[in-house]
């Protein structure tokens, strides 16, 4: 692993209430050239959905992080819906406290978008804190790297494309319907 100061310091701030300044895709290509090769390799696991396949503590601890705030919200939802949670869950190694915490916390708020914001919010916290033990090393890149796509997730959230989606699901499902002899849903 190597340091990568002027990287680092180079990357712009990032929030999920703004578009980022680039994609996901660009941020990979400016980082040829500057990562080593292994190093490369690992962003390009966490960028593909992966970090549990990584090398570095970074990854591991993504994929551990990642993996309890989805088992959280499992069993949370699993209990308000009266389902049992058990087979949802993924093991993963440590436990963070406050991370089950924050999870609970997104859950009890009322909308659906504000539990969504929550549980992103509580991605970038931890992811942000694992990115803090090499502040100009790999797990920086790697934070941004993570970080860089929940804001990419939020600004593709457009109120045209859900609407298409919806679209698409309902024609999707009039489709399955009528191919199984049920009638309309007109």
């Amino acid at each position: 692993m190597g340091l990568y100061h002027y990287l680092v310091s180079s990357l712009p701030a990032l929030s999920l209430e703004a578009p980022p300044p680039f994609t996901p895709a660009e941020f990979r290509f400016r980082c040829q050239g500057v990562l080593g090769k292994a190093d490369l390799a690992e962003l390009d696991r966490v960028l593909a959905g992966r970090a549990a396949e990584g090398s570095s503590a970074f990854s591991r601890a993504w994929a551990a992080g990642d993996a309890q705030i989805r088992n959280t919200a499992a069993k949370t939802r699993g209990a308000k819906l009266g389902v049992e949670a058990k087979p949802f869950l993924h093991g993963h190694s440590g436990y963070a406290v406050w991370l089950d915490k924050e999870v609970s916390d997104a859950l009890a708020k009322a909308s659906p978008l504000a539990r969504e914001t929550g549980l992103d919010l509580a991605r970038w916290k931890f992811v942000d804190e694992l990115g803090r033990a090499d502040a100009s090393g790999l797990p920086a890149v790697l934070a941004f790297a993570v970080k860089l796509m929940l804001a990419d997730r939020w600004a593709a959230m457009k109120e045209e494309a859900g609407r298409e989606r919806l679209e698409q699901l309902v024609s999707q499902l009039e489709e399955n319907a009528a191919q199984s002899g049920a009638a309309s849903f007109k």
